[in-house]
């Protein structure tokens, strides 16, 4: 009886066990092959919110761009030109496209700035077998910087804005390219580790970290990068140049503390602005005008000069 107590009770867990590693292995696959919404998605998406001035856009002339990522594959990206020698380059967040990116480009040229926006490795035109968070996405948005000052010269001023994972790519950009002038972080998370190990909790009712463990050897195996890798809160003592940290207060998927935590991490040159009612990638719809106000005025502060903010 003993014997066979031992033979059912290992039975029950080599079950258990390849159902708890079936179950990490599809975790860490929606972690790195997030599904990725469609131009027409994403349009959708802004119109709804009321912050797509497809008008403004369509009378704007722009350029198609093609860059090859240091990993091989193609990055698809747009310049929208203006008379000017200031650049910003919009990140747009996870599942998105350069269309979640139009929510912002009336907003910076307007106020004078040539405008890029890009699809992101994994997203919209771009080519790449998945995401990962910034780790790899950082090199891709260096190829796009190192080709505006190739074009148009070292006299240039490049800054970027970035959205939820875009706000972790330009942060991590920002750390290994001090040409940056700026950095715009809207809903950003601090550490990818600490992100991930709220959304198992939230969605699974699971607390182990030693199982968000288990699931980071599944994405090394897919995605050749470890979470641990991915920590924007530990790069900020070490850039310089000026960070603006956008939040909405009621942000349930990327919590507010994480921006809050950032910004006490950057030592100087730092702006802390959050949005009351705004969820998450919502602060822009939720107070445009005062988004655009920040924005200007923090604009204003990094260049010493700039347009009329009222």
């Amino acid at each position: 009886m003993k014997f066979d107590a031992f033979w059912v009770a290992a039975g029950l867990f080599a079950i258990a066990l390849a159902l708890a590693i079936r179950y990490l292995n599809r975790y860490a696959g929606r972690v790195i092959y997030p599904s990725i919404k469609s131009y027409e998605k994403a349009r959708e998406l802004l119109l709804e919110d009321n912050c797509l001035d497809e008008a403004y856009i369509e009378g704007l002339e722009f350029e198609d761009l093609n860059f090859t990522s240091p990993y091989g594959y193609n990055i698809y990206g747009r310049l929208y030109p203006a008379d000017s020698k200031r650049f910003v380059i919009i990140v747009h967040g996870i599942t998105m496209n350069i269309v979640g990116s139009f929510k912002y480009l009336p907003m910076f040229h307007k106020m004078g700035y040539n405008v890029v926006v890009y699809d992101q490795r994994n997203h919209g035109k771009s080519g790449g077998e998945n995401t990962t968070f910034g780790h790899f996405e950082k090199w891709d948005l260096k190829v796009i910087t190192d080709y505006l000052f190739r074009r148009f010269g070292d006299d240039i001023s490049v800054g970027l804005h970035g959205e939820s994972m875009g706000s972790c790519v330009a942060i991590l950009n920002m750390a290994v390219d001090q040409r940056i002038a700026f950095t715009i972080s809207d809903c950003g998370f601090s550490d990818l580790a600490d992100l991930l190990l709220i959304r198992f909790r939230e969605e699974t009712n699971i607390k182990s970290k030693k199982l968000l463990a288990a699931t980071n050897l599944f994405i090394r195996s897919k995605a050749g990068f470890s979470i641990d890798d991915v920590s924007p809160i530990r790069e900020l003592p070490g850039i310089a140049n000026p960070i603006l940290f956008i939040h909405g207060e009621d942000d349930t998927y990327i919590p507010m503390k994480m921006s809050k935590s950032m910004f006490s991490f950057k030592l100087n040159k730092k702006f802390l602005y959050t949005v009351k009612g705004a969820g998450h990638s919502k602060s822009f719809a939720a107070d445009s005008r005062e988004y655009e106000k920040v924005v200007c005025c923090f604009l204003g502060e990094v260049y010493g000069n700039g347009p009329d903010c009222e």
